[in-house]
Parts: C-alpha cells; sequence; structure tokens
C-alpha cells in the first residue's frame, strides 16, 4: 500500500498538522478519524490512491463518519425491502428489488488515468 504524508488544516482553529498514512489504491478507501492537537476538533478523512501511477492521492473531508453513514443507510434499505419482502410471502411468490452494491465516485489523476474508488454496501 503506497505511504503518504497527508498534510491537514483543521477546520475550526485552522492548525496544521501532518501524519503519514498508508492510502490503498482504488476502489478501496479508507476513513481515519483525525484530532487537531490544538483544539480538539475531530475531523474525517477518507482515503484512495491512483491504482495507476500510485503516486497521488484522492482526500475527502467530512464532519461526519461519511462512510458509517453510508453504511447505516443501506443497512437499514436492506432491512426495510427485506421486511416488506416478508410481509407479501403469502401474496407474491417472487419480489426482487435492486440494491446498489456500492456507493462509488469517479476520480481523475494528473497522470491522466481515470478511476473508480468505492465503498461497498450491504446486500439482501
Amino acid at each position: 500500500m503506497p505511504e503518504f504524508d497527508v498534510r491537514y488544516y483543521c477546520n475550526v482553529c485552522g492548525a496544521g498538522q501532518t501524519e503519514t498514512v498508508d492510502i490503498p489504491p482504488a476502489p478501496k478507501m479508507i476513513q481515519r478519524e483525525v484530532t487537531c492537537e490544538k483544539c480538539g476538533d475531530k475531523t474525517h478523512l477518507i482515503l484512495t490512491s491512483c491504482p495507476n501511477c500510485g503516486r497521488t492521492f484522492k482526500l475527502f473531508v467530512s464532519d461526519l463518519d461519511f462512510v458509517g453513514e453510508i453504511q447505516q443507510l443501506s443497512n437499514t434499505y436492506v432491512r426495510l425491502i427485506a421486511q416488506i419482502r416478508d410481509s407479501l410471502a403469502d401474496f407474491v411468490k417472487e419480489f426482487s428489488v435492486p440494491v446498489p452494491r456500492r456507493w462509488s465516485v469517479r476520480l481523475s489523476c494528473s497522470c491522466g488515468h481515470d478511476y473508480d474508488a468505492e465503498i461497498p454496501l450491504r446486500q439482501i
């Protein structure tokens, strides 16, 4: 896994800090929680690197646990569909609802390569 120095500036106080992070190549993504050394504010960083050149990375900043939120919404959706399916079992022989396998984002690298990074979602 490529290792990068990630420089982050706090959204609250502006203090900068650098961390060395192993960032997986896309389509994998990792999430790191960064705590500002000056004010204690916590921010989530979502990171992935170019699978072609391995020399660049993409960074998404969120105050929310974005990966957790996406997966929680996916779990709720899957449970709801399963409950509907189960409640219709006496009336409907076949019940099928397409469920996305992943949340993905299309990215471009300075090396000219376009690629997708993704977060896997729960399946029925």
